[in-house]
This record gives C-alpha cells, sequence and structure tokens, in this order.
C-alpha cells in the first residue's frame, strides 16, 4: 500500500495541514479506493446530529453498542467471502459488495464507525434522559377540577365555569357558548361576585360559531373573600369597572 494510503484517516480527522494535506489531496486525484473512502465517511459524518451535545453513556451502554459493532463486522465478513464466491463463479460484480470488501481491507472504518455510534448513542441517551424529566415534571403539576357549575339565563347561551387546582394556585376557566354576536369594541365579561359586590374576572369575544372561553387566576382576588356568584354580561368594551350591560347568564357558586 502507497505511503498516502496510510494517512487516510489522519485526513479525515482534520490533522494534516498544509503542505501535507496538499499532498494528500493530490494523492486523492490518483487513488481511487482512498478518494471512495472519504467520500462515504464524510457522507456518514454529516448525516450524524451535530446540534445536540454529547453527553457520557452509561458504560453498560458502551459496551452493547461495541459489542454490537464487532459482532456485525463479522458477519459481514463472512458475507464478504460468499459474495466473492459468487463473483468467481458469475463474474458479475455489485457497487454494494465493492465497498463491503474495502471496509474489510482497512479495519480503522469499524473503529470510526463504533466511535460515531457511540457519539449518537449519548444523544439518544441525553433526549432520552430529558424525556424522563419532562415526564416527571408534568406529573408533578396534575390539575384537579375542585368545584364545576353551569352558567344559564334566559337566552340560549350556555356556559360552563371550574375552578381548577394547580398545585397551590387556582384558575377560573369558563367556556361559552351560543352567545350573541358582538358588535365594535363589546366584549363578554366575567364577573365574580360576594354579596352585592361584582370583582372583574377575565373577559372575551366569540368566534363566528357563538364560541368564547377565558381562563383567570384567582389568586389576583384572594383577598376579596369568598364568591357566591359568577355571570357573564356583554359590555361596551374591556374597561368596565362594573357591570354596564344585562346579565347573560349565571350561576351560584
Amino acid at each position: 500500500m502507497p505511503k498516502q494510503c496510510d494517512r487516510l484517516i489522519d485526513y479525515i480527522s482534520g490533522e494534516l495541514q498544509g503542505e501535507e494535506k496538499r499532498a494528500f489531496e493530490a494523492h486523492l486525484e490518483e487513488c481511487d479506493e482512498c478518494r471512495e473512502e472519504v467520500e462515504e465517511m464524510e457522507s456518514l459524518m454529516e448525516e450524524l446530529p451535530y446540534a445536540s451535545e454529547p453527553v457520557e453513556p452509561p458504560k453498560e451502554m458502551k459496551s452493547r453498542v461495541l459489542a454490537n459493532v464487532f459482532e456485525g463486522e463479522q458477519i459481514e465478513t463472512d458475507t464478504n467471502v460468499a459474495h466473492k464466491e459468487e463473483y468467481k463463479e458469475e463474474n458479475v460484480a455489485s457497487l454494494t459488495t465493492h465497498k463491503q470488501e474495502k471496509r474489510v481491507k482497512k479495519p480503522w472504518t469499524t473503529l470510526l464507525a463504533a466511535g460515531l455510534l457511540l457519539s449518537l448513542s449519548g444523544n439518544v441517551y441525553s433526549f432520552l434522559a430529558t424525556e424522563d424529566g419532562a415526564t416527571s415534571n408534568v406529573e408533578e403539576s396534575i390539575d384537579e377540577v375542585s368545584k364545576k357549575v353551569t352558567l344559564s339565563g334566559q337566552q340560549e347561551a350556555l356556559a360552563s365555569a371550574s375552578i381548577i387546582k394547580q398545585q397551590d394556585n387556582m384558575t377560573l376557566v369558563v367556556e361559552a357558548q351560543q352567545m350573541g354576536r358582538l358588535q365594535g369594541d363589546e366584549v363578554y365579561q366575567v364577573w365574580l361576585i360576594n354579596g352585592e359586590t361584582p370583582y372583574r374576572a377575565g373577559s372575551f369575544v366569540t368566534n363566528q360559531n357563538g364560541e368564547g372561553a377565558v381562563a383567570f387566576s384567582l389568586s389576583r382576588l384572594e383577598a376579596q373573600g369568598d364568591f357566591d356568584t359568577i355571570a357573564i354580561t356583554k359590555e361596551p368594551d374591556a374597561t368596565s369597572k362594573t357591570p354596564q350591560g344585562d346579565i347573560i347568564v349565571s350561576s351560584e357558586l
């Protein structure tokens, strides 16, 4: 094997510089075998997900990956022998067989592929660890409906109101349907009422099907005590401090 062929792995890894690099690139123009090896390994490395930060996988994962790589190489070698016999008998060569034979001639290809597989395995391990952590966070923030009521009125409009407990927070969620059309700056305003005093609890507009919804954090009104009624009114705009329009639907809490 020519001396320049021995420098193939140094070229791929970027260790050749200056005159050495130019000399090897000149060699690539004359050596089909080295040129094909470079193209093949560059194509392989371009497909790896470099955007992910490498994470050291567990030692047992390294052992399994390396074992599978070398086991696969042995199977590949046996397959190459069969291809060579078939070639002698039929005098037919395929591109796939040619590449497989070249991999057997250069054992460093196996080691480089193993390293790339370990890097990819580390990224997969990192992804799975992140997914596990995300699952734990979801489980820690499981929501619970502490109260739900149906709002109704003299019109066809219907609405439901749910108070959802999220760890230490309470959120009011209102969903409405069959609401009348709004004009201009009009909005539907949700009110929580304590005795005779109403408190704003979010406003919403409806879509073309008369559907609307709003979510409101009750921590903003925790100093106002307990509420006995919830109601929705139609307001001229979203700035009303007290109800200006008629009550569309309401319910006791």
